[in-house]
């Protein structure tokens, strides 16, 4: 989601997506389709991005970027931008001081 502060709006929103058998990626993460989104449409650096996953009753629970997407936010200077919301719906940074492996590359590297 990319909230504009100074608007007080949500700008839009996305999800991750898988990539098709021919491609050497598993995924596109939410975080990067972001990072995208934000390089194209904002040019004046405003907008936040707030990132999270849903459990089975439909309520939010966190999510942090992984060791590819805070990498990612480090050379765009995205780590100020990034948050996602915690069990009590405080916004936190989701950019960690050790992040982990994604699922998938971890998988991929295993076989």
């Amino acid at each position: 989601m990319f909230y504009d502060p100074k608007k007080k709006i949500i700008v839009n929103y996305g999800v991750n997506r898988p990539c098709g058998i021919n491609n050497n990626k598993f995924s596109i993460h939410a975080e990067q389709k972001a990072i995208q989104f934000c390089k194209k449409y904002d040019k004046r650096n405003r907008y936040i991005i707030l990132i999270s996953r849903f459990d089975k009753k439909g309520n939010h629970k966190p999510t942090m970027c992984c060791n590819a997407c805070s990498k990612l936010a480090k050379k765009y200077n995205f780590t100020d931008r990034i948050y996602t919301v915690n069990k009590n719906n405080d916004v936190i940074s989701a950019i960690t001081d050790n992040p982990q492996i994604s699922l998938a590359y971890r998988i991929k590297h295993d076989l």
